[in-house]
């Protein structure tokens, strides 16, 4: 009974600082601005930002860690965080405590509410414990796969997936699963930023298969040449 009204009286706080966090401006959805900043870095052939936006629902629980990462792949400044969560704990236990979000210019991004809190207002609101926080040297610097993967995403370009970019034939898989998802959805804004990335990269996926298996034969002859060389 007593746990139950600790709970009770937590929620209804964080209820209270919520509303007056939103009106009083130290909590606010993202902007369009924050958006466009997020659309010129490409994790898996999309841009972050349609990654942020539209396929959240698509993600089971704990992928906050994977979109607080994404969002950390687009700001050198940014601080990558780790912590459990009082508001998570309280609703679903300790072992599923776990939050990711990033920190930036003295505000908290969630990348699960799509929100920026003042910093203090998030900490005083949802109560994280055992944080940890990795800058971006501190990542790159952790291990030789984090700095190779860090280097990857940053250095992707638009004309990578372009007609015979570098990672034009990464398309063949994620492109069409999710131009499903889109089609069967109702989301319109969802549909359109998918079509205008997709005329931007003048995707075809006639010629990007095309373009994979030209790829593949050009591989096949070489290693023919290779075993040759071996045998002869």
């Amino acid at each position: 009974m007593f746990d139950n009204l600790k709970k009770t009286l937590y929620f209804s706080k964080t209820q209270l600082l919520f509303k007056k966090g939103l009106e009083d401006g130290s909590i606010e959805p993202f902007d369009d601005e924050l958006y466009e900043k997020m659309n010129h870095t490409y994790i898996s052939c999309l841009p972050v930002s349609i990654h942020m936006k539209y396929l959240k629902p698509i993600m089971g629980p704990g992928k906050c860690y994977d979109r607080s990462l994404y969002m950390f792949f687009c700001f050198p400044d940014a601080v990558l965080v780790r912590g459990d969560n009082k508001d998570l704990e309280l609703r679903f236990g300790k072992d599923n405590a776990g939050h990711g979000w990033i920190e930036m210019d003295g505000y908290c991004y969630d990348p699960t509410l799509l929100l920026k809190f003042k910093k203090e207002v998030y900490y005083e609101m949802y109560k994280p414990y055992n944080v940890t926080k990795t800058t971006v040297e501190e990542y790159k610097n952790c291990c030789d796969s984090n700095r190779q993967f860090y280097e990857d995403i940053v250095n992707t370009k638009l004309n990578d997936f372009q007609s015979n970019g570098s990672k034009r034939t990464d398309l063949c898989v994620m492109i069409p699963l999710v131009q499903g998802i889109s089609e069967m959805g109702t989301n319109e804004d969802f549909k359109r930023e998918l079509n205008e990335y997709l005329l931007s990269i003048q995707y075809d996926e006639k010629q990007v298969y095309e373009e994979m298996n030209s790829k593949f034969q050009k591989c096949l002859k070489e290693e023919v040449k290779k075993s040759r060389k071996i045998w002869n």
